[in-house]
């Protein structure tokens, strides 16, 4: 097949991966779209990412935020770029070229900091499988087993030789008290996954939305992201006020009892 002079040509193998991981986090910066890529730090992976990425840019698939960030570049999906995607086959109902506004930059450190966590749960090993807030959202849209609300993102965990399913959603600041209970009456509802973790901005965060929350869904958990950042699964979370320890540890309760009611509902 010939090529006109000039045109890029995207490599479904390389360059397709790259695209989706960019629509999909919204918002990413250069150093979280390589780790979450898996390139490797070699040099020539690094090069090889590094060519990729600029004629991604150059053929106007992606677009680069007009400033960096704390020094880092961040780039987003464009209507070329959905439009790519979408003639190898991966549409979303939930973002697509004729979506008029991709991201709205008022989303992006929302974006950046759930992609941060994201990148740390992977670096300890207890991410498996990673959904983000559009995907959850087209899942919603395309299929009668829906989720209560559209989470920022649904993970698979590892939780020693167990998986569990478990909806995340990323606090940067607290709401106000009707949305939380708005939010808890949903949350009370939920079925699709078998725990809830809220990780907030900071601790005095995740007093304040405890107080509003635990209790809302049988197995909702509570962390910061700085903890998870830091530690991983080590990191310090709470069920309650009254209720803390270890991520790992409520974890594995929480994955405990989601076995019972499956054992008892197949019964």
């Amino acid at each position: 097949m010939r090529y006109r002079k000039g045109s890029i040509v995207i490599s479904e193998a390389f360059d397709i991966p790259l695209l989706l991981l960019i629509r999909n986090s919204g918002y990413i910066t250069h150093e979280q779209l390589i780790a979450l890529s898996g390139y490797d730090k070699s040099q020539s992976a690094v090069c090889n990412f590094l060519w990729r990425i600029r004629r991604l840019l150059a053929g106007g698939f992606v677009g680069l935020f007009d400033r960096r960030i704390e020094g880092r570049k961040v780039y987003s999906i464009t209507h070329t770029g959905l439009l790519e995607l979408e003639s190898f086959g991966h549409s979303l109902s939930s973002l697509n070229a004729q979506t008029q506004v991709i991201c709205h930059p008022s989303k992006m450190m929302h974006c950046l900091e759930l992609n941060a966590v994201r990148l740390s749960m992977v670096r300890h090993g207890i991410a498996e499988l990673w959904l983000t807030d559009v995907e959850v959202c087209a899942e919603n849209l395309m299929t009668d087993d829906r989720y209560v609300k559209d989470y920022d993102a649904v993970a698979v965990l590892k939780v020693g030789e167990q998986s569990l399913t478990c909806a995340i959603e990323y606090e940067r600041s607290n709401k106000n008290a009707a949305r939380y209970s708005e939010i808890r009456r949903a949350l009370s509802q939920e079925q699709m996954v078998d725990a809830i973790l809220y990780v907030v901005r900071d601790a005095k965060g995740l007093l304040a939305i405890a107080r509003q929350l635990s209790g809302a869904h049988p197995r909702i958990l509570f962390v910061t992201a700085a903890a998870i950042r830091r530690m991983g699964i080590d990191a310090y979370a709470v069920r309650t006020l009254s209720h803390g320890g270890p991520l790992s540890t409520l974890l594995a309760q929480v994955v405990h009892e989601a076995d019972a009611i499956r054992v008892a509902a197949s019964a």
